[in-house]
């Protein structure tokens, strides 16, 4: 497990460097996947008898790192790979298509597999949180905060399509899809992996969600 997720060993951030280090929050990203077990749990879930360079839950990671960094398409992955002095050996850009191309040929069984992971990480984050706090935190709503319920915020977004993908539609920005996403805020361990997008295949409108 050390060789993916040792990069981060001896890191520190110092304002007296030289030179510029671009997407740096990236870095605090990745080490929270390292230190929640996801990368690990990745790693285990997509294991493979082959001798690969690059773990492919390593790969996983670092591809949903820059996601939330902001990555619009798979090359933007390359942000991470060209800064080797902070993140250590990355994958390439075609190392990342192949990993989800295996994904895909991996069918239910795999998904099963890494969303097993991705909530095993989520619980031990939360459970942190608990120790430290006491419980999670509630859901601040106007003037009051709210314990033990759930909140699903729904938000609605324009997707730009460049060709005509699937249930891609014009729209008033243009053309593309037009998907709702809620996302629950405050969590109940019933409830733990409710987070989805529905893609809609009407036209997008303005202060339609």
């Amino acid at each position: 497990m050390s060789n993916i997720t040792g990069w981060s060993r001896g890191l520190q951030v110092s304002g007296g460097g030289r030179g510029v280090v671009s997407h740096a929050g990236l870095a605090l990203l990745r080490h929270l996947a390292d230190r929640t077990g996801l990368a690990g749990g990745l790693s285990r879930a997509l294991a493979t008898p082959r001798m690969l360079v690059h773990d492919r839950g390593r790969v996983l990671a670092d591809l949903a790192c820059a996601v939330a960094d902001g990555a619009r398409v798979i090359s933007d992955f390359r942000v991470m790979s060209d800064q080797r002095e902070l993140f250590g050996l990355v994958a390439s850009v075609p190392t990342a298509w192949r990993m989800l191309t295996e994904i895909a040929g991996g069918g239910t069984r795999a998904d099963k597999r890494i969303t097993a992971a991705v909530h095993t990480a989520r619980r031990h984050a939360w459970a942190q949180v608990a120790a430290r706090h006491g419980a999670l935190p509630g859901v601040r709503l106007a003037d009051k905060i709210l314990g033990g319920v759930v909140c699903i915020r729904l938000d609605a977004t324009v997707t730009v399509a460049h060709s005509d993908k699937q249930l891609a539609e014009p729209n008033f920005k243009g053309y593309g899809h037009h998907p709702v996403r809620r996302e629950a805020l405050s969590i109940r361990a019933e409830v733990r992996d409710r987070r989805r997008r529905l893609c809609r295949s009407r036209e997008a409108k303005l202060r339609t969600a």
